[in-house]
């Protein structure tokens, strides 16, 4: 026969055991409801007129090599552009942080991003980012937005895509 000790140690146990599961359940929840906010708060800097007419300016930018490129842009020269251009750097290197530390799902970034944008603009601008980590000896200079770049185009590959900027950037070109 079972004592009532027995019972009120029984009741307990399952007692903890349910707060435990309920207490797992919530962290949970929680933890995916920051997710989606944050997802949401990414999503609304993506989709402004100003992030798209920025990043399109920074996507159609043109120059022969690291002279001409300073020469046109250079925070001395150009301010606005040197603004928008770190910026969006800036931006993307801390997508990039919060992708390497687990704090966003790379899944999530992936289509925040359609699969290309972060990796079309590192592609653009590697050799200029690169060039002025040496020059102004910040060599942490957005290097996880290289990160979320080289996730994203690995990403790409894995879906049978290629993280190429099509040849056509810029101008849509429709069947004759």
């Amino acid at each position: 026969m079972i004592d009532l000790g027995r019972i009120r140690d029984l009741v307990t146990i399952f007692g903890v055991i349910a707060g435990f599961s309920y207490y797992v359940m919530v962290v949970r929840n929680q933890r995916e409801t920051r997710q989606a906010q944050l997802f949401m708060q990414l999503f609304q800097t993506f989709a402004t007129k100003e992030w798209m007419s920025d990043n399109w300016e920074l996507m159609t930018m043109e120059w022969t090599d690291m002279k001409d490129f300073f020469d046109k842009y250079d925070s001395s020269v150009d301010v606005d552009n040197f603004a928008k251009r770190y910026r969006s750097w800036f931006f993307l290197d801390g997508i990039g942080l919060l992708l390497k530390k687990g704090l966003v799902d790379k899944e999530m970034v992936y289509h925040l991003m359609g699969g290309y944008w972060g990796i079309w603009l590192w592609e653009k601008y590697a050799d200029v980012i690169k060039f002025s980590r040496e020059y102004n000896n910040m060599p942490e200079l957005a290097t996880w937005f290289e990160y979320l770049a080289l996730e994203m185009a690995k990403m790409r590959v894995e879906r049978g895509s290629t993280s190429d900027v099509p040849d056509s950037w810029g101008a849509v070109k429709l069947p004759s």
